[in-house]
């Protein structure tokens, strides 16, 4: 009997790691150094406007506040340039057509999802937002909710639309907590240093 545990957590164990592997090994467009790559081309080759308006930024706020497919349908365009760096640490995008469709299936699998700005500072042409997220959603029934905070470093450019996007937050704190077998990992690996 003593030897059945190990029957079982072998498989599991190695499923657990098959799945992290091959999660990790799709995300082709973190190759060659991980998103952080992707954030220094990003802030390379992105440069923006150093006196962006407050109205600028609060179309950015609206957008999220909450989160509406409807609302994003209507406005995205004017927040968003066509060509664009964006990264939620979940996707990197390079567009506003597919950032449109990333946004609106957010939108759609999401009960819920606010962002509460509690701080804006700028610095040369970056805009930062402080904020607490957060998300209300169904996982095989069940109802949960998600709170996190993060800050979003933006760069708009001289029509005032958002050509850089970084947001810094910790998923596993918001959503992967409550993902099955994925959450039971990551809240073991967090109570277990």
């Amino acid at each position: 009997m003593k030897q059945r545990p190990f029957v079982i957590r072998a498989p599991l164990t190695a499923a657990i790691l098959a799945l992290a592997l091959t999660g990790c090994a799709s995300r082709a467009d973190h190759a060659q150094g991980g998103y952080s790559h992707l954030y220094e081309k990003g802030l390379q080759d992105q440069h923006g406007s150093s006196s962006v308006s407050d109205a600028a930024i609060q179309r950015f706020i609206d957008l999220y506040s909450p989160i509406d497919a409807d609302y994003i349908e209507a406005h995205l365009d004017q927040v968003y340039a066509p060509d664009l760096y964006f990264n939620d640490t979940l996707s990197t995008i390079y567009d506003r057509k597919t950032l449109k469709a990333h946004m609106l299936k957010t939108a759609e699998r999401l009960d819920y999802m606010s962002l509460d700005v509690q701080q804006t500072w700028r610095d040369g042409e970056d805009v930062f937002l402080r904020w607490i997220m957060e998300t209300h959603f169904s996982i095989m029934g069940s109802e949960r909710e998600a709170r996190t905070i993060g800050i979003s470093q933006l760069r708009f450019n001289d029509q005032g639309q958002v050509i850089f996007h970084q947001d810094f937050w910790d998923s596993s704190q918001g959503l992967d907590q409550h993902l099955p077998i994925l959450g039971t990992v990551t809240r073991w690996l967090r109570e277990h240093p």
